[in-house]
């Protein structure tokens, strides 16, 4: 059965939706392209079909303005713009009428993510830290690896070396014991995401000996026991065995900042990676920044 469109009203509050009444009655609201799209004009009778015509295209033009007002500030991969979308609950046609058209302006492309964050983070991180970064973002892990994979152990070393100097520099403003300086500056390196053979390395440059591996504990740098496929279960796994240290430090310990400190070097020599690390602290201690980045 067919209504009669009585009354086209714009809203007050949103000067591009408008609220539609028919049959005296308010029916639907949804955007201002909408009725010249569909001819929506006062005196038009309508079926229910074209009522459910109208709501989907209107769910699809809201779906695009979240998503685009979504990557505006950032590039996102596209698990993070279907997870933003089903968050705001948006029905699954909708969801995927939103994400061809943002794949077909070019507005969501997981491959060049993954390039053109890598060439921003390689000045400051290593392959372990950028890795599960990406991880994080629910990009895809055959993208993640490929993309690694190109880049060579002679990159990681000359940019590690050029941070452990920068920060071993930094050190020596406050601290004066060599072995103290060193093993800052191998704890830095570790939390920025390189392995042991790098630091290694970058000590005995450092060092102008051959001794760093007295200088850096090779316990710190091993996978532990986190796994790609199982990521947030061993989050939680991770977050158990804080809390218990957690507990056990705050005893004796009453200062937030020491806590971070003395929690975070414990689950590092235990052998996470640090960004699980960083989460979990932030997590079980509020209002304390990264005071790893001050050291």
């Amino acid at each position: 059965m067919s209504s009669i469109i009585t009354k086209i009203e714009i809203q007050k509050r949103n000067k591009r939706r408008v609220n539609i009444y028919m049959n005296d009655e308010f029916a639907f609201a949804c955007d201002a392209e909408l009725v010249y799209i569909h001819n929506i004009t006062k005196g038009r009778a309508m079926e229910k079909e074209n009522l459910e015509d109208i709501v989907n295209e209107d769910n699809y033009i809201k779906g695009k303005n979240v998503a685009l007002h979504f990557l505006e500030r950032s590039f996102k991969s596209a698990k993070q713009v279907v997870d933003k979308l089903m968050l705001k609950e948006f029905d699954i046609k909708t969801i995927d009428r939103v994400m061809v058209f943002l794949k077909q302006y070019d507005f969501i492309d997981d491959e060049r993510f993954v390039e053109l964050f890598i060439k921003e983070k390689i000045r400051s991180m290593g392959k372990n830290k950028i890795k599960f970064t990406l991880l994080k973002k629910s990009l895809p892990k055959e993208l993640i690896y490929e993309a690694l994979n190109k880049i060579t152990s002679e990159q990681q070393l000359e940019i590690a070396l050029k941070l452990g100097e920068k920060k071993l520099v930094t050190l020596s403003k406050s601290e004066n014991d060599a072995r103290k300086l060193y093993k800052k500056t191998s704890d830095y390196l570790a939390r920025s995401g390189y392995d042991y053979t790098i630091i290694k390395e970058v000590l005995a440059k450092i060092t102008k000996d051959d001794k760093s591996e007295d200088l850096c504990d090779e316990s710190t740098f091993e996978k532990g026991p986190f796994s790609d496929e199982t990521y947030e279960e061993d989050y939680n796994k991770l977050y158990e065995l804080a809390s218990k240290r957690y507990n056990i430090l705050i005893k004796s310990e009453s200062q937030k900042i020491k806590t971070y400190k003395k929690l975070g070097d414990y689950l590092l020599r235990r052998g996470f990676p640090w960004e699980q690390i960083k989460k979990v602290l932030k997590d079980l201690i509020n209002g304390v920044d990264d005071v790893y980045e001050h050291l």
